[in-house]
């Protein structure tokens, strides 16, 4: 006798991985269909398991999610060769006729059925019938390479993501600096962006400008990010990942170390610079990814960008992502730019897009507050 956990296959895939992973059965069946098929949902939750650890052989049904009729004969007749089995079975997902087919058939094999009520991260024992049923806790936590895996989609860069957070760790405390003494160095930002912006993917510039430096703050960051410093001259070999620090990858990082400073304490993980690629072939790079409590949120960082730049490409491609991923999608946008805000406000217009996409938007004023905000918005409780 083997344990079989039997899974209804629809868009949401994580109330059946956490099932799968809770039980850690001998063996797995889906109830699928055409549609699912080709969208790849069987094979995302299995590649997900075996992130996770788990290599689980799995039977696969294919049915009509419309009738009832085919629901019953197919799984009636793949249950011919099991009926010694012992079954579980997560009633979470499919078409209401496909859970109502699979329920009709397993209650009269005494099978424990189960119902995940999303987003909660617990399940309801629905089957048998019990006068009153505790909801039991699934541990798990997806991390984000995870989550994105459960949702068919792929990394392609995912062996570069330790080393974009150690640079990140590395330049903590300028970073740190930079936010703190944003107003006096932003001119000399402002410049940075505008001779190298078009240089983000070389992999090294030679740069030499005339800077007029007009403070210390200035002056002291230079020295710090090595660049040499000669009358109104300043010079340096760039390689790729300092250019994209001083085009605006210090506010991803500052980000990115402000959500990991809270790791493993409110949050569950943190990825930067990561670059997702979907089953049809379309790729996009997306600044920062963090999971909490088995959901996804991003966070997009833009510095100095002109006004037509966040309104479009940012928010539009936040919308974009949101598409890709369903229901529990959750996002931040974190701008320097002055051409968001009108007379200390949103701009109505970015504000209205903002809303439209779901997203929040932390204003230049308040970035410095970063991890508080994200805190309160999380409802992550301070040590």
């Amino acid at each position: 006798m083997k344990h079989i956990h039997v899974c209804l296959i629809s868009e949401q895939t994580i109330p059946n991985i956490l099932g799968i992973f809770y039980f850690k059965p001998e063996e797995v069946l889906f109830i699928t269909t055409e549609q699912m098929l080709k969208r790849e949902k069987t094979e995302a939750i299995v590649n997900t398991l075996k992130r996770l650890g788990l290599n689980i052989p799995f039977f696969e049904i294919v049915v009509r999610e419309d009738s009832i009729y085919d629901c019953h004969r197919k799984i009636a007749q793949w249950m011919e060769k099991h009926e010694e089995d012992n079954f579980t079975v997560n009633l979470t997902c499919g078409t209401k006729i496909m859970s109502i087919a699979t329920y009709e058939i397993f209650k009269d094999y005494g099978s424990k059925m189960i119902y995940i009520p999303i987003p909660k991260n617990e399940f309801f024992e629905v089957y048998p019938l019990k006068k009153l049923s505790e909801p039991q806790p699934l541990p798990l936590r997806l991390g984000v390479i995870e989550y994105l895996t459960a949702y068919s989609l792929r990394v392609t860069n995912e062996a570069k993501l330790n080393r974009y957070k150690e640079e990140s760790e590395k330049r903590k405390a300028l970073t740190n600096w930079i936010v703190t003494n944003y107003n006096s160095i932003e001119g000399l930002l402002s410049e940075f962006y505008k001779v190298l912006q078009k240089s983000r993917n070389v992999s090294s510039f030679d740069l030499t400008i005339e800077f007029p430096i007009s403070n210390e703050l200035q002056r002291d960051f230079l020295k710090a990010v090595g660049f040499n410093i000669s009358g109104r001259t300043i010079s340096k070999r760039l390689s790729r990942s300092e250019i994209r620090y001083l085009t605006g990858g210090w506010l991803e990082e500052y980000v990115f170390n402000s959500l990991n400073s809270i790791k493993g304490r409110g949050i569950d993980d943190v990825v930067m610079n990561v670059e997702i690629e979907n089953i049809q072939g379309n790729k996009n790079e997306f600044d920062v990814m963090f999971t909490k409590d088995n959901a996804l949120y991003f966070v997009e960082c833009k510095s100095l960008s002109p006004e037509d730049e966040i309104t479009k490409s940012s928010l539009y491609k936040i919308g974009a992502l949101q598409k890709e991923f369903g229901l529990r999608v959750q996002s931040f946008f974190v701008t320097t730019s002055p051409h968001i805000i009108k007379d200390g406000q949103i701009r109505q217009s970015v504000r209205a897009r903002a809303e439209q996409f779901k997203t929040e938007i932390i204003k230049p004023d308040e970035i410095v507050n970063f991890e508080t905000i994200i805190r309160k918005k999380l409802k992550i409780m301070e040590e």
